[in-house]
């Protein structure tokens, strides 16, 4: 099985620590996405950034990600199974409320305690996650329509 851990562009160094040292010995690949991180991991291949990463999403089984929304949503868009582990590093918390969305509505696994990674894998891949059906929003047209004073109300 393999697993890509992605933390976007904010270092999230105690997850990657974790996931190197409390799985260096099992049968899973892991390969991560360190940012500017400032632990390197010692038992599975890493990178800071990528510009290809769509290939590495599309060449893993599971997904491992902080709770960035860009990440999510592309995530998603290509029906990818993913845990979300929210970085409550950062100074603020807006990650929790997005994995605990996506969580309580089935679209991934939300993991809050790295303890619980094990089993959120085991889920991960037992469990048929929701389809995220994504929305356009593409409101370019009325914004016009409103600034010209054209847009019936």
């Amino acid at each position: 099985m393999k697993i890509l851990v992605t933390v976007g562009t904010t270092r999230f160094d105690s997850l990657i620590k974790y996931i190197d040292e409390t799985f260096a010995d099992s049968a899973i690949e892991f390969t991560f996405q360190i940012a500017d991180g400032k632990y390197e991991p010692i038992n599975f291949p890493f990178f800071t950034f990528n510009s290809e990463i769509d290939t590495y999403y599309n060449e893993s089984d599971i997904v491992v990600c902080h709770a960035g929304a860009g990440t999510i949503y592309k995530l998603l868009g290509i029906n990818k199974k993913t845990i979300i582990v929210p970085n409550t590093e950062r100074t603020d918390n807006h990650q929790l409320d997005i994995a605990d969305y996506m969580g309580t509505r089935g679209y991934a696994i939300t993991v809050k305690d790295f303890s619980l990674l094990a089993e959120a894998i085991r889920k991960v891949t037992e469990t048929e996650l929701i389809s995220f059906e994504k929305h356009d929003f593409d409101k370019t047209r009325e914004i016009m329509l409103f600034s010209l004073g054209e847009l019936d109300n």
